[in-house]
């Protein structure tokens, strides 16, 4: 059985935030998004994990993870490094 997480990242130096989602370890695994990655790489990787939630199948992933998008305006506001609704789905969804 696979088990997916649904994570938010939070820089320690810059206070940016990410909201993601992985089957892998979400304390080892960086993040994916195209503008997370690109502050990763200039500021580093000096990030608070914190796990949101674990969940067995993917429509459950999905529909915590587009509430927590809606919930802190992921898209919208500039606090947050994401693009699109994290969905469980490579990349999320446009809001």
């Amino acid at each position: 059985m696979t088990i997916y997480y649904l994570y938010k990242k939070t820089h320690r130096i810059t206070d940016l935030q990410y909201l993601g989602q992985t089957i892998q370890d979400p304390f080892v695994y960086k993040g994916s998004g195209t503008r997370w990655m690109k502050h990763i790489k200039k500021y580093g990787n000096d990030v608070h994990t914190e796990v949101l939630g674990i969940f067995d199948t993917k429509e459950s992933l999905a529909e915590a993870g587009i509430w927590y998008s809606k919930l802190w305006n992921i898209v919208e506001d500039k606090q947050w490094a994401n693009l699109k609704y994290e969905s469980g789905v490579d990349g999320g969804f446009q809001a």
